[in-house]
């Protein structure tokens, strides 16, 4: 049977002498394909976990902090993000219904493809992006001849940091990474870890911060 992505296969749910599910506090996770319903995750701590293509329902999600998560074609439907803090994440071709933002703080995100018409009494903070459209990056043959290289990589591969099924390009995060670095330095970082295992880089944020590891050691 292959591989599933339950989150009460990955103890992510507490239900032990409790009247509803309680959401635990995760860290460099892939939890892609979770279904979340009816579930509390007060006050909890949820740092690059990368949620692609999951869904979320009535989780209370209120005085959470959400740091460096990966949402990609994730759907919200009425969850509660009051009092959240939400910073360094991505949210890309997601869809948020009825779902409330009273007093959440957001900040260092990027948001694309996505109607937050649903994001009810949502404000944007410092730093966070908006796009429309899934954008494109620079292409350059040493960082093209780089990306082939890194598809052997079986973490990043995995996580789809870099490539997207079909042979193509995530060009989203590849358009970040070159907002973050110079053209002549991304593809040398970027072979600097392409020999790595990077069982912990989950999420777009942790693979920015690897890179900026990297520089700091030459």
């Amino acid at each position: 049977m292959g591989q599933t992505y339950r989150i009460d296969r990955l103890n992510l749910i507490t239900r032990k002498r409790r009247p509803q599910k309680v959401v635990n506090e995760a860290r460099c996770r892939y939890l892609a394909k979770s279904q979340l319903v009816k579930c509390n995750a007060q006050n909890k701590h949820f740092d690059y976990l990368n949620f692609r293509g999951s869904h979320f329902k009535k989780v209370d999600f209120s005085f959470a902090k959400i740091s460096g998560c990966d949402f990609w074609g994730t759907s919200f439907n009425k969850c509660n993000f009051s009092n959240a803090y939400i910073t360094d994440c991505v949210f890309m071709g997601c869809k948020f219904i009825d779902c409330k933002f009273d007093t959440a703080h957001i900040e260092y995100t990027t948001i694309v493809n996505t109607n937050i018409s649903g994001c009810r009494n949502i404000v944007l903070g410092k730093f966070v992006e908006v796009l429309s459209q899934y954008p494109d990056f620079q292409h350059a043959s040493d960082l093209e001849e780089v990306l082939e290289a890194l598809k052997d990589n079986t973490n990043i591969r995995k996580y789809k940091l870099l490539h997207l099924p079909g042979n193509k390009y995530n060009r989203l995060n590849i358009y970040l990474l070159q907002k973050k670095f110079s053209p002549e330095e991304l593809p040398k970082l970027l072979w600097r870890i392409s020999g790595k295992s990077n069982k912990n880089l989950t999420t777009y944020k942790k693979l920015e911060l690897e890179l900026k590891a990297e520089k700091r050691v030459v």
